[in-house]
């Protein structure tokens, strides 16, 4: 089973993600970048507003700016700004899988 690095600072992983991923869950912008050094994600999954001054976009940035390999990318958030600015990010410049709920 793969690893999912599962990004929010209050819900839980939908069923789907649950029962197809090890699920590795980061509350804060912090912990987030701390798994992302830690260990090598293939998937993410994010929320933009994380209840903090930092969001999903600086996690985004970060991953563009420290080149961090992934293949797939869910987004979960219920910011449309938030979420189309995230996508825009990492479609530019990570090749990888998108899915957006």
């Amino acid at each position: 089973m793969k690893d999912l690095l599962y990004i929010d600072d209050l819900r839980t992983p939908c069923n789907y993600i649950q029962n197809h991923y090890n699920i590795i869950i980061a509350r804060t912008f912090k912990d987030a970048i701390n798994e992302l050094n830690k260990r090598k994600y293939k998937v993410i999954d994010l929320d933009h507003d994380l209840g903090e001054e930092k969001t999903g976009y600086d996690i985004c940035k970060y991953i563009v700016e420290n080149q961090i390999p992934i293949n797939e990318v869910y987004i979960h958030t219920n910011n449309p700004v938030g979420k189309q600015n995230m996508y825009q990010l990492l479609h530019r410049y990570i090749d990888c899988k998108f899915i957006i709920y």
